[in-house]
């Protein structure tokens, strides 16, 4: 299976002298094409500073980020944007949607962001939202929909430019189970159907069943991933 990502000995230590934290400590983790990865561990384990390394929005403090097989880690800021618009799709728990905007025009602002060249932002919104299942909320605003729904939209933002890799920060929590299970589902899908590696961090373990490798993070270390037979 292909390798897209890789973190190769990835430390990261906050702050310095005697408030110096050490968030990740000499991290290995690879992420490969058409996955569902799962990302556990308890609260203030490092999990988020994991996710956030993967996605280019964090600088490890040393190691190696591999993306497609080249060491982007001591890229300038310049260069990183366009890597991690072409590379990554992020999900947040709270959704992160602009409330004064349509679903339609949130996925296609996004779009326009990611691409500024973009022939059809609108269209290309138009697509995506029906994808995820939302065709029929096209013109709603985010007060008129459910949180599932509210999620779809991230998903579906999360998706313009059609990054290879979708990373989500505990995109289920904020969910009920029914609804939790079926962004997982989308999720899911997108992994087998579409070929994109699909990283969630979470506590829930209801959403195990429908992860390809599970990895756990304690105390800023990153124990072997645990390979699932999914029944999803």
């Amino acid at each position: 299976m292909e390798t897209l990502v890789e973190l190769r000995g990835v430390t990261k230590i906050y702050g310095n002298g005697e408030t110096r934290v050490h968030a990740l400590v000499d991290a290995d983790l690879d992420v490969r094409k058409g996955e569902v990865l799962l990302i556990e561990g308890p609260s203030g384990s490092g999990k988020t500073t994991l996710l956030s390394i993967l996605g280019l929005l964090l600088r490890p403090t040393a190691g190696e980020i591999l993306v497609a097989g080249k060491d982007v880690s001591r890229l300038s800021e310049r260069e990183l944007p366009a890597i991690r618009a072409c590379t990554f799709g992020f999900v947040f728990q709270g959704f992160n949607l602009f409330p004064a905007l349509t679903a339609l025009e949130n996925v296609a602002l996004a779009t326009r962001m990611k691409n500024a060249k973009a022939k059809d932002p609108v269209g290309e919104a138009r697509g995506l939202l029906a994808a995820v299942g939302l065709e029929e909320r096209l013109h709603h605003l985010p007060s008129d929909l459910s949180g599932g729904q509210k999620q779809r939209v991230a998903i579906a933002r999360a998706l313009g430019g059609s990054p290879k890799v979708i990373l989500g920060d505990e995109p289920t929590a904020a969910l009920d189970s029914k609804t939790a299970l079926g962004v997982m589902e989308l999720l899911r899908s997108l992994a087998t159907k579409e070929h994109r590696a699909v990283v969630v961090v979470t506590h829930d373990h209801r959403l195990e069943k429908y992860a390809d490798r599970i990895v756990r993070v304690e105390d800023g270390r990153v124990f072997p991933a645990t390979s699932m037979h999914h029944a999803a």
